[in-house]
């Protein structure tokens, strides 16, 4: 499967931090535009039509440039842990049934911004990683461990052995608010979809439950700005 990043900022990103997994650029742009001169000299491009650029990502949000990039490497569980089990503080993201790709993508990016050590998602339950995600991400999904799993809770007990707290984040009677909660030094933080929350299987073993105190009138977050604030609570407490 051919792996394509898109987007005129997001292809700049990669080619400024990972330069070495794009393969090739396509593009609708001209040849005299300044980003495609530059990126001339160290890749190869090949100049197509839109509808060529639209029908090789089924999407119209490319911006005239797409990234043909070396097929995507997700970490996989047993080789993440064990990079990690030296480490004395870790914080890793683990995302329940998140089908929106638009919402994928942003929350990646903010776990990029603030240093996550992995995401974990599943083959199943949530949308798959594409140039949509991709683009929202800001190219994130290339700088982030990603660890796609087939089954979320054999995956939250594997971390759990491995000395991580889960944590999750739901409205219940035992969940304690966000600011009035320590964070443990290793914690598997568990986000949710807006409509379902997180399921209630992974909701059985978690250690801990949280939520976030609202003030307005409306009760709910996006789940993008909700793992946004929670992850920056959790940096700013380890400082």
């Amino acid at each position: 499967m051919t792996d394509f990043l898109m987007g005129k900022n997001t292809v700049l990103e990669i080619f400024k931090h990972k330069k070495d997994i794009i393969l090739e650029i396509y593009t609708a742009k001209d040849k005299s535009d300044p980003m495609i001169l530059d990126l001339m000299r160290k890749i190869p491009v090949k100049f197509v039509s839109k509808k060529t650029l639209d029908n090789m990502v089924k999407s119209s949000s490319h911006q005239n440039v797409l990234a043909k990039i070396k097929s995507r490497n997700y970490l996989n569980l047993k080789d993440f842990i064990k990079k990690n089990e030296e480490k004395s503080k870790s914080l890793v993201l683990m995302l329940d049934s998140i089908f929106d790709p638009q919402n994928l993508g942003a929350i990646i990016r903010t776990a990029e911004c603030f240093s996550v050590d992995g995401v974990v998602f599943s083959k199943n339950r949530g949308s798959d990683i594409t140039p949509v995600v991709s683009k929202a991400s800001m190219g994130g999904t290339e700088l982030v461990n990603l660890i796609k799993v087939s089954n979320l809770a054999n995956a939250l007990e594997v971390f759990y052995d491995a000395g991580y707290s889960i944590v999750a984040t739901t409205l219940e009677k035992d969940s304690k608010a966000l600011y009035d909660f320590e964070f443990p030094k290793k914690t598997l933080l568990i986000m949710g979809s807006e409509g379902e929350g997180v399921q209630k299987i992974l909701l059985k073993k978690a250690e801990y439950k949280i939520f976030i105190p609202m003030q307005g009138k409306l009760q709910s977050l996006n789940v993008s700005a909700a793992s946004a604030i929670v992850l920056s609570y959790i940096r700013a407490q380890a400082n």
